[in-house]
């Protein structure tokens, strides 16, 4: 021991010594009992408390029960000139107002958690292994699970589809109403305000449930596994990144994609009849991307520690990969819906779901 250490002393009260002399015969040493220490956030997490964020379910709710009346006036709006100013009317208030009213209604440091930070330069081609990685997964599982059969043209939210004439004004219109404001509005929420919420538990625990309610707001069951590696990709890209911008980035390729190259490719698998060809490619393509993916995360990790690369203090640090153990994760992920708005957002989904088998 160095001179200027003070041994550490632990009280014990008068009822703890009364009872461990009489656990302990005369003559034996005590036997002592191990102890586990537990962070408050553990503690938290195992007594239930603040496990559930209470007001992202309210959030995430209201988007559901406005997008699900959505559909019953879609049909009008589709048949007048003005398709394009109604659908971006629809998203401003079903996404941006409630989540402004969500985050003034928040602590004033809350906006930092958002990240809405500018992309560096060095990230640019993780993004575009992203790009890659999410065109191929995407429309890999789209053909497994018969969507590029079902939809020959780009859909937002499984109700409004999109119309090409092939005029320069109706391409801007098309990117703005089906390309940016879309990416722009689901980054913010999902990527933003829900991540925001659950990362307390870790970036993996908020990856996964961010991805769930992102997948349920397309009220598709058949392209459900399409949304949830969408809403995990981008997750990742995301934290990797330390900015949302990236997230939409990366989400406003994808859906460009889909307004002016996913009809082709499902003219080109309905007419050939055969898709061998296209999953060969794919499957190379993904493999590539997910290689360069990973290869650009170990190099942004790698110079971030090395460099020791803090954040500035108008933004806040990223958390750690998981903080749930193992065998709590079935339990965490159930809290995430556990209460009533997050019961009536699965039933809300569940209804659309309906809607869409029915229509």
């Amino acid at each position: 021991m160095e001179p200027h250490e003070i041994p550490e002393t632990e009280t014990v009260s008068p009822e703890a010594e009364a009872a461990e002399s009489q656990a302990s015969p005369v003559g034996e040493p005590a036997k002592t009992k191990k102890s586990w220490h537990l962070t408050p956030a553990q503690k938290e997490f195992l007594l239930g408390h603040k496990t559930v964020s209470r007001s992202a379910t309210l959030l995430v709710f209201i988007m559901y029960t406005l997008l699900l009346l959505s559909r019953l006036i879609d049909a009008a709006f589709l048949q007048r000139e003005s398709q394009y100013l109604s659908i971006i009317l629809l998203q401003l208030l079903i996404f941006p107002i409630p989540a402004y009213l969500y985050i003034r209604l928040k602590p004033k440091g809350f906006v930092k958690s958002l990240r809405l930070r500018k992309i560096r330069l060095s990230h640019l081609f993780l993004l575009i292994a992203s790009v890659l990685m999410l065109i191929s997964g995407c429309t890999l599982l789209g053909l497994l699970c018969g969507m590029m059969k079902a939809q020959p043209s780009f859909t937002l939210y499984d109700t409004f589809a999109s119309v090409h004439d092939g005029s320069a004004w109706a391409s801007l219109r098309l990117i703005l109403a089906y390309g940016l404001l879309p990416a722009f509005c689901e980054e913010l929420v999902f990527r933003g305000i829900l991540c925001a919420e659950y990362e307390r538990h870790g970036i993996l625990y908020a990856s996964v449930v961010s991805a769930i309610f992102f997948a349920f707001l397309h009220f598709d069951l058949t392209a459900l596994p399409v949304y949830l590696f969408s809403g995990m990709l981008l997750a990742i890209v995301m934290y990797v990144t330390r900015s949302t911008i990236a997230a939409m980035i990366v989400h406003l390729c994808y859906n460009l994609f889909g307004i002016f190259v996913q009809a082709g490719l499902s003219g080109y698998s309905q007419s050939t009849g055969s898709i061998g060809l296209l999953v060969v490619i794919l499957i190379a393509l993904l493999l590539l991307s997910s290689a360069f993916f990973c290869g650009e995360i170990s190099r942004i990790l790698r110079r971030r520690a090395k460099t020791d690369l803090l954040d500035s203090p108008d933004e806040i640090s990223t958390p750690g990969l998981n903080r749930i153990a193992p065998k709590e994760w079935p339990r965490a992920l159930l809290s995430a819906f556990a209460s009533p708005l997050g019961i009536g957002a699965v039933v809300l989904w569940l209804v659309g779901v309906i809607v869409n088998l029915i229509r």
